[in-house]
């Protein structure tokens, strides 16, 4: 009868060991599981953050490029067709160039990369 308690204490205590391994590898499992989203969510917000930046330099692009054609012909207002810049990239700018008071020229230039557009906006005053 000494040797039925025996055996029946051993597989308590197997038992425990294998509910406590299972709850340590549920634990373990939620951790890479968390640390896993946290590094995709901060991929995510870089990626946005690098595609934000270039859309804005894309639509820098296309003010100066609009400044230099405004430097070799005072009357040019034509505006910029969807350009992309620089080739191969994806990234677009596009430019509308119209008159303004006095003289000024309103120039808006926006610039597109992966999903999001920047619009920049300058007034040149022309002459002295």
């Amino acid at each position: 009868m000494v040797m039925a308690s025996t055996r029946t204490g051993g597989r308590k205590r197997c038992g425990v060991a294998l509910l406590l391994a299972i709850f340590v590898m549920a634990l373990a499992t939620a951790l890479v599981v968390a640390t896993l989203e946290a590094e995709r969510m901060r991929y995510m917000s870089l990626r946005n953050t690098m595609q934000w930046e270039s859309a804005r330099y894309a639509a820098e692009a296309g003010l100066n490029e609009a400044f230099a054609r405004l430097a070799t012909d005072i009357d040019w207002r034509d505006g910029i067709a969807t350009t992309e810049f620089p080739e191969g990239s994806g990234m677009t700018y596009t430019v509308a160039v119209s008159e303004g008071a006095d003289g000024e020229v309103e120039v808006s230039s926006i610039g597109r990369a992966g999903g999001f557009s920047r619009r920049l906006n300058s007034t040149v005053k022309q002459g002295g």
